[in-house]
């Protein structure tokens, strides 16, 4: 039996041309990337998914087993934050910094409405416990983040406080994406001085 590893694909001009596996799953992940960003997971169907990546559905099952393995995948990727600098390798923090932060973090939502939404939807009661999970790692490492950029006290009293900050910023993206009655601009502007007002002066 051949593994889907060494399958061919179509590029463009009709040339065959062979993948690897890494190769082969990235290219599935980037077309279920591009189909979850727009539309919701009920929605998006293995063949389309298949379809988007360039591959078949036998591939798809090969390296993700499921649908739904493959959008949780979607999820744990888009939930993940670049690692940051090394201490005195040019990292910045302060407010200058966490302005550049959620200006790239609300550039990366807009490209990807459907997915934060379906991570955010995840809060209701009785919701999706695998990708609530998900959601809560990401919201783990954000405060993590959060607290290197603005140079906070790793304290139990202050992680709250960021905790509780980030349901707010669940709720002003959902007034964004979900029914506009909240712009970009608006988002941007809320987070920033929001966070920085709990900031130890």
């Amino acid at each position: 039996m051949v593994s889907p590893s060494s399958s061919a694909t179509t590029a463009r001009g009709g040339k065959r041309i062979r993948l690897d596996a890494d190769d082969r799953r990235d290219q599935i992940l980037e077309g279920a990337r591009r189909l979850f960003a727009a539309r919701p997971y009920s929605s998006v169907s293995t063949t389309e998914l298949a379809t988007a990546a360039g591959t078949t559905r036998t591939n798809l099952h090969y390296y993700f087993g499921t649908k739904r393995e493959l959008y949780l995948e979607v999820l744990r990727e888009f939930g993940q934050l670049p690692a940051l600098p090394a201490e005195g390798a040019g990292r910045s923090t302060g407010p200058a910094e966490l302005d550049r932060l959620f200006a790239r973090w609300l550039d990366v939502l807009e490209e990807n409405p459907q997915t934060i939404m379906s991570m955010i939807g995840t809060v209701a009661p009785g919701a999706d416990p695998e990708v609530e999970a998900v959601f809560r790692d990401g919201r783990r490492a954000w405060e993590d983040r959060l607290i290197a950029v603005l140079e906070l006290p790793d304290e139990t009293s202050m992680r709250a406080m960021i905790r509780s900050f980030q349901g707010m910023v669940s709720t002003a993206v959902a007034e964004w994406l979900n029914t506009g009655s909240l712009t970009k601009e608006q988002v941007h502007t809320l987070l920033t001085r929001t966070l920085l007002a709990l900031t130890p002066r």
